[in-house]
């Protein structure tokens, strides 16, 4: 197969990955947040005690698999838990807060005049908009936790969910692949930093086309997909990926039931056997696969025709006709270079007319003419 891998990597940086600046926004409106829950928190529940310890990252953000959004009603999502103490959560008559008050109390600490959009009750989080009309709407999740040590001395952890306390690690998820990561890196260096780009461009094939064209799953079943499905770390990123898709859809083929690595003991993340967005994922798998085996026909060696297929599959929207287009005219000035070279160091041209070490030897020349005799 053609080899593109220089160019899905420039795809990635300039296309799939977020750029520094915008990460950096994104985090500053994060600690804006902490530092609001932080000052003002003790206001809403007597006798609570918080800082930076007690917020815990989570999600794509925090396992560095999100990627741009490509259409304008997409959000960016950061999540941002919240693990307060039990015994602190209490009313002024001595019980016990409940779930819901507890986000209540965390999104009335939240609000602030300046937000044209005030913090949201989720069923698992208070969420806080930005950006609603530009290409960087996002929105700042804080699910909720209380913490307690048994006289055992376990730590045990809830989730405030919609109507109820529920037993959930913070931190469980990111722990678990970060763990992937390292533990493959030390089998095959390098094997671990490319499970994070698989999963990464397997968003990007999902998130290519707006929901109404493509219903997919979302970015945690992916992630459980890939982690299970990656295949041997390659120096080129085309030919992984590609292997990737081989192996995705032989096991969805096989089975379209996903569990959730992390938690093992937690029921399957899939609702039934044959999820839609995961039958459509393998229907899109199965396509993916047919057009990357053209590729492997002599007639399809050709930049040309594998940018058909990578279009296909990332919607680059121009990206690698661009990258192409630049390259050539980059090759044509270095070959007018090397020419240029070639004929101040005396070259030769050959019965064809092809400059270069052989054939007659070209004579000097001034671009003016001779001085003529008067």
């Amino acid at each position: 197969m053609y080899d593109y891998a220089e160019r899905i990597e420039s795809f990635w940086d300039q296309k799939v990955r977020l750029s520094s600046d915008f990460s950096k926004k994104l985090l500053a409106h994060r600690k804006a947040n902490r530092d609001r829950l932080i000052a003002r928190l003790p206001d809403e529940i007597e006798g609570i005690s918080l800082s930076e310890s007690s917020f815990k990252p989570q999600g794509s953000f925090a396992m560095q698999t999100v990627i741009q959004t490509r259409f304008t009603e997409e959000e960016y999502d950061i999540d941002d838990g919240l693990v307060l103490w039990r015994h602190q959560l209490m009313k002024k008559d001595g019980a016990e807060l409940t779930a819901i008050e507890v986000k209540e109390k965390v999104r009335e600490a939240l609000k602030d005049e300046r937000f044209s959009r005030q913090p949201k009750l989720c069923s698992n989080c208070v969420r806080v908009f930005y950006a609603d009309v530009d290409e960087e709407k996002h929105h700042v999740d804080f699910p909720v936790y209380r913490k307690w040590v048994d006289t055992e001395g376990n730590t045990t952890r809830e989730l405030a969910s919609e109507a109820k306390w529920e037993k959930s690690d913070p931190t469980q998820v990111n722990v678990w692949f970060e763990n992937m990561v390292q533990t493959r890196n030390t089998v095959n260096e390098g094997w671990g930093s490319q499970l994070r780009l698989l999963v990464q461009f397997l968003k990007r094939l999902c998130r290519s086309r707006p929901d109404t064209e493509w219903d997919m799953p979302n970015g945690m079943k992916l992630t459980m997909l890939v982690v299970e499905c990656q295949p041997d770390y390659h120096t080129r990123i085309d030919i992984a990926f590609r292997e990737l898709i081989n192996n995705l859809e032989g096991r969805l083929q096989f089975s379209k039931t996903i569990r959730n690595l992390a938690h093992p003991e937690k029921p399957t993340i899939t609702r039934t056997e044959s999820d839609r967005n995961v039958v459509e994922l393998q229907n899109r798998c199965k396509e993916a696969v047919d057009k990357l085996g053209e590729l492997d026909k002599p007639s399809n060696d050709n930049p040309e025709s594998v940018r058909i297929v990578w279009d296909w599959i990332f919607k680059s929207d121009g990206f690698f006709k661009e990258f192409d287009e630049k390259r050539k005219e980059e090759e044509k000035k270095k070959d007018l270079m090397n020419k240029t070279t070639l004929i101040g160091l005396g070259a030769k041209t050959s019965g064809s007319g092809i400059i270069g070490t052989s054939g007659i030897s070209n004579l000097p020349h001034k671009f003016y003419g001779d001085k003529t005799q008067e």
